[in-house]
């Protein structure tokens, strides 16, 4: 079983028996959202479809698993939401044998929008061939925190840098942190695993400066101490490495 990042991309390629990509954050309709604001962008369905398909042929997957936030607005449902997601998973099944999805806090409904073949698992999350796939906005299940690797959302993760000048760029980033014994055995007994935050899909949906003194971390397990983030390290989606979190605060 290996479970890899996809260089220059927001996604990991599963490798065992079956081959699947494991994605999260795609917030289909959030386009709506930014028009109600005075920001006009048109749809991006066709390139995230696109970019998504794409990803699927050139790593010859079988499954895809979306770790939560297919859609965007809560708690209605938009109209572009409606038209847009049974048009994204169609799509899908014409490239791959199965998808899995995991409800985020931004998929009320979802269940009536996607086609009855997807594979539609519980906001605490689920074990998918050995990986615990959460969104990560509510307390895992007992077996999800069982596996050894945990893929978690939600976070939106961004690396904040400094320049000379003073301006400041974050860019997307990847999160690898281990679990605190002490803290995660008092809710889960048989915790002993390693997590991994993933990048959001969807590039309209910013992210959070995790190294920014300023920002709170999002979800129980890590609100409630349960992973050391401060060791965490700290990848950029080229795979470069940046260090630990600790060492990377601004």
């Amino acid at each position: 079983m290996k479970l890899e990042p996809i260089p220059n991309e927001p996604a990991l390629i599963y490798e065992g028996k079956k081959r699947a990509l494991i994605l999260a954050d795609l917030h289909i309709g959030i386009e709506s959202e930014l028009k109600e604001a005075g920001i006009n962008i048109p749809s991006q369905i066709e390139k995230i479809s696109t970019h998504l398909i794409s990803l699927c042929d050139q790593n010859e997957v079988d499954e895809v698993v979306i770790a939560g936030d297919v859609k965007h607005n809560v708690p209605l449902t938009s109209r572009q939401e409606h038209y847009e997601i049974p048009s994204i998973f169609e799509k899908l099944k014409e490239n791959v044998d199965e998808v899995h999805v995991t409800l985020g806090n931004h998929d009320g409904n979802l269940k009536n929008l996607l086609p009855k073949w997807v594979i539609l698992h519980s906001n605490k999350g689920f074990v998918y061939r050995g990986i615990g796939i959460l969104h990560g906005h509510t307390w895992p299940n007992q077996d999800v925190m069982r596996c050894s690797q945990l893929v978690m959302a939600h976070q939106h993760p961004t690396i904040q840098f400094i320049e000379t000048l003073g301006e400041r760029d974050s860019r997307q980033c990847w999160v690898r942190a281990n679990f605190i014994p002490d803290t995660a055995r008092k809710r889960y007994p048989d915790a002993d695993f390693e997590l991994i935050i993933i990048p959001t899909f969807n590039e309209l949906c910013g992210g959070l400066a995790i190294n920014s003194a300023e920002v709170e971390l999002l979800g129980p397990i890590l609100k409630n101490g349960l992973v050391d983030m401060e060791s965490a390290a700290i990848y950029l989606l080229d795979g470069t490495f940046l260090g630990k979190l600790k060492d990377l605060r601004v």
